[in-house]
């Protein structure tokens, strides 16, 4: 079932957890792997890259900013390429690119940081074809509109448990092994798991013989349509009003989202703690956030998405400007856990944001729409750890002047967010 801008058909979903559409979440969650992966290692071992290429926050910062320049930019190809072969391709294709580019950092990386810059970078790449551009194409093909933000909360956890184990495991792998020989096991790992959601990931449930999850009893099912290769999918996204609300609002959230992924395990370790310990936030903070999407997500199937987004976003600049006041003075090690797991709940968002993506764009135009929206987010998530560490450096490698940036941008996203058309209708019982 589709539906467009104020056209949303209420449904009475039947509920079936042994439907394949929830092995095709499994799969998605093997997809948020390799992304949270590839971020998340790269921000627990900032400090020990920091200090094996000699150079300062903002440059290391860059490691950061090219990735997620490229990550974004990349993004457009990924999604076109889902909309004309489908998700599984461009899915797969993505996976295998960050697993060569894990490989390179772990091999090359430490020997100047224009290697670890280009390595990255290949990272970065494949990251931009596993989630934003490709996964709200998939999700909607596989449930229908009431269902979309109940099934993203299944997929997006499985970067949080990913996060989760890298704060325990990397900084400890770190200090036995240095961070060049855990990149190159990371890099293995992310191999291992594109092969294994390549054998799940299925386009359309169509292929399976079935209907998306939620279809009323009675559904037919319908074939997916042909894709014509000669539409100009680009130019009609380009045309539509609400590629440029929601891309304006994901530039200036992803200032804040990328400052705060790349900073927060350094601020614990440079406020006198030590790399288990701040390994250790990652780990509180991404079961605070799994908990958080929980309830983001179904709430969003119920009332406006985008006000669900808002608030999440609210929630975040709250929390990060206190977090910027505990590291002006000594911080108490129990305080930063809490307030780095209330500001990584908020950002638990995410699974409504990818649903909502999926609810604005018509199917053929999903994947690119997806893409194109964090194409043009590059600007926020190159600006985001570079701005963020000139600001640290300026004020002395007071590393709180980050979170205090990352709270305003994120609070203008907010504002940017509730300008977005409405669009949810709630299911009739």
């Amino acid at each position: 079932m589709e539906t467009n801008i104020g056209n949303q058909i209420p449904v009475n979903p039947k509920k079936s957890w042994l439907h394949y559409g929830y092995v095709v979440v499994g799969a998605g969650f093997l997809t948020q792997v390799i992304l949270l992966i590839s971020m998340r290692s790269l921000s627990i071992a900032l400090v020990s890259i920091q200090e094996t290429l000699k150079i300062s926050y903002a440059q290391v910062g860059l490691i950061s900013s090219y990735f997620g320049l490229v990550y974004a930019g990349a993004a457009f190809f990924w999604g076109w390429l889902a909309d004309k072969t489908g998700p599984r391709l461009a899915l797969t294709g993505a996976g295998a690119c960050a697993s060569v580019g894990l490989l390179l950092f772990g091999l090359l990386g430490g020997q100047s940081l224009n290697t670890a810059i280009a390595a990255y970078t290949i990272v970065g790449l494949g990251c931009a074809g596993v989630f934003v551009a490709t996964v709200p194409k998939l999700v909607s093909a596989w449930f229908v509109p009431e269902k979309r933000g109940h099934a993203m909360r299944f997929i997006t956890p499985g970067g949080a448990i990913t996060s989760m184990i890298l704060g325990v495991v990397l900084p400890l792998g770190i200090a036995s092994r240095g961070w060049q020989s855990c990149f190159v096991i990371i890099g293995i790992i992310a191999a291992v798991v594109t092969i294994g959601f390549f054998s799940l990931l299925r386009n359309d449930p169509a292929e399976k013989g079935l209907t998306p999850v939620g279809s009323p009893p009675g559904t037919p099912v319908v074939p997916a349509p042909k894709k014509d290769k000669k539409d100009n999918n680009f130019a009609a996204v380009l045309k539509m009003s609400i590629t440029w609300k929601i891309g304006i609002m994901y530039i200036i959230y992803q200032l804040g989202y990328m400052a705060n992924s790349t900073y927060y395990v350094a601020s614990i370790k440079r406020a006198g703690f030590s790399g288990p310990e701040a390994g250790l936030a990652v780990t509180i903070g991404a079961i605070v956030s799994i908990l958080f999407m929980q309830v983001w997500g179904p709430l969003s199937d119920k009332i406006e998405r985008k006000n669900v987004i808002a608030i999440g976003c609210f929630g975040y600049a709250f929390f990060a400007v206190i977090y910027y006041f505990v590291l002006l003075g000594t911080p108490n090690l129990m305080v930063c856990y809490l307030l780095i797991s209330l500001m990584l709940g908020c950002f638990g968002i995410t699974p409504v944001i990818m649903a909502a993506l999926a609810d604005y764009y018509p199917a053929a135009l999903r994947g690119t729409g997806s893409g194109v929206i964090s194409t043009m987010s590059m600007v926020g998530r190159y600006g985001g750890p570079f701005m963020a560490g000139l600001m640290i450096d300026a004020a002395g490698g007071k590393v709180g002047y980050g979170f205090l940036f990352a709270a305003i941008a994120v609070a203008v996203s907010a504002i940017l967010t509730v300008t977005w058309p409405k669009l949810k209708v709630k299911a009739t019982s």
